[in-house]
């Protein structure tokens, strides 16, 4: 069969992120013989021309559509992704022959199944994972049968509009998978910095699914599942130097949810990347913690330039508040090493979480302030730290449950449409003046919600991303 697939996000202030998950996808299905075309919408100039042609031209039988996030989680002031990602289905929907099945996936997609699916008055998609789901929908399909009855993997309305879901698909073995296939993709047209059009490209690898954590705000065990899986630090090796040699990819980040679940996974890694002589530099998002602290050498040595660190908080209470099993001293030694070992940190703070007042945040601040930060020239911005005002509750976590509890949301809301919980502990208005307070001291840290402290030339960016939303 003939398998168009879309990336719908088109998402470019902030990063262009190569779609994994859609490559993921395009390569399980050439796997089982059919015939596949992926576009990446972050990469077009003119949505509707670009997607009338290539159905045009390529025909297909089934179209899938993924939607990578649906807003930019900042507050006060935040990006509803969702809006053109929905004109972007509409208008495929429009002009596809109304034979063709569309399949709705997804890591956004996911979390918010349910009301997408009824937002659009769709009847399909895929809950997590979309490997075999995919391609058994595939199946049901080429027998005319329909996919509503798999029992794994997707979700439907039924004729009443009554929303049904089933059970996610997970891939046990990674090792299984073919690599995402790159050949669909403009491998150079992904810009580490989208302010910088002639600056360094980047691709992305995935070393493992699901994680154990239990972080109040976070939506990563619900798409990926609690029980991690790792890919065989040969098998990575593998496609790293794929990468390398065969794509001319040099730099790689990897986008687990975290790099760092387990000291001996990690230590493998690093030693096959050394032992295969890859010559690449490394980002991961990365959990401060001590006990990694004498590995974190040997990361170096195999490339790793850089870590997006979640340290969220440096308030011991705070982070009991989290769920973080860990505590402010795991953030300072793990950031002192990186200075001394020349990584280059992008830190993200959350204020405003349950239990906040202005006495936290500023103890937290205080401390944030005695951080260095190596700077390099590869992945780092024009800013060492990104603070998040409030948190976005997501469907389906314990902030989700915290909120309703609390009045903050009503039980069974619809949280499309961003929510975002700030401790009634503290008022919002002194919230915003004690971080802007502590950015005007700290040019260096960037405050997306508030408008404040942003890199040089991000005004001028976000004309042209409302612009090509309207293309």
């Amino acid at each position: 069969m003939r398998i168009l697939i879309f990336s719908g996000s088109r998402e470019i202030v902030h990063v262009m992120v190569p779609p994994i998950g859609e490559a993921y996808l395009a390569s399980y299905l050439l796997s089982k013989g059919h015939e596949v075309k992926l576009m990446d919408l972050t990469l077009s100039h003119d949505s509707r021309r670009d997607i009338e042609k290539v159905i045009n031209n390529f025909n297909p039988h089934v179209i899938g559509i993924s939607i990578r996030n649906v807003d930019s989680t900042t507050y006060p002031g935040n990006l509803f992704f969702y809006l053109p990602v929905k004109n972007i289905i509409q208008y495929i929907k429009k002009i596809a022959d109304p034979k063709t099945q569309i399949i709705l996936g997804g890591p956004g997609f996911s979390i918010f199944s349910e009301e997408i699916l009824k937002d659009l008055n769709h009847n399909i998609g895929v809950v997590g994972e979309g490997e075999y789901a995919f391609a058994e929908i595939l199946k049901y399909i080429e027998k005319r049968e329909d996919p509503r009855k798999i029992e794994k993997g997707v979700c439907f309305l039924d004729s009443n509009g009554v929303y049904y879901q089933r059970p996610p698909w997970y891939v046990d073995n990674l090792d299984d998978l073919p690599f995402p296939t790159r050949d669909l993709l403009e491998n150079d047209a992904y810009l580490i910095d989208p302010m910088k059009v002639n600056g360094a490209t980047w691709g992305n690898i995935q070393t493992k699914r699901g994680c154990p954590m239990n972080c109040i705000y976070c939506s990563y065990r619900y798409i990926e599942g609690s029980t991690p899986r790792f890919r065989s630090p040969e098998n990575i090796a593998k496609e790293l130097d794929l990468m390398v040699n065969n794509y001319d990819i040099k730099n790689v980040f990897i986008v687990d949810s975290l790099f760092n679940l387990d000291y001996n996974n990690v230590k493998e890694i690093c030693k096959e990347i050394l032992n295969q002589k890859i010559d690449v530099k490394l980002g991961a998002n990365y959990a401060p913690n001590k006990d990694f602290i004498d590995l974190m050498p040997l990361m170096r040595q195999s490339g790793v330039v850089h870590l997006a660190t979640g340290i969220e908080s440096l308030s011991d209470e705070m982070l009991r508040n989290m769920n973080k099993k860990r505590a402010t001293d795991d953030a300072l030694l793990t950031s002192k090493k990186c200075v001394e070992l020349e990584i280059e940190q992008l830190i993200h703070m959350i204020v405003g979480g349950p239990g906040e007042t202005l006495e936290t945040v500023q103890a937290s601040f205080d401390q944030l302030e005695t951080i260095e930060s190596f700077r390099g020239n590869l992945w780092q911005g024009d800013g060492d730290l990104i603070v998040f005002i409030g948190m976005r509750i997501y469907p389906h976590t314990p902030l989700q449950l915290i909120a309703e509890q609390e009045g903050v949301i009503q039980k069974g809301e619809n949280l499309l449409k961003p929510r975002f919980y700030v401790s009634p502990k503290i008022k919002e208005v002194e919230l915003f003046q004690i971080v802007r307070k502590y950015g005007a001291a700290n040019p260096r840290w960037m405050m997306p919600g508030l408008g404040f402290n942003n890199p040089e030339g991000f005004a001028e960016m976000s004309d042209i991303q409302f612009a090509l939303y309207q293309k």
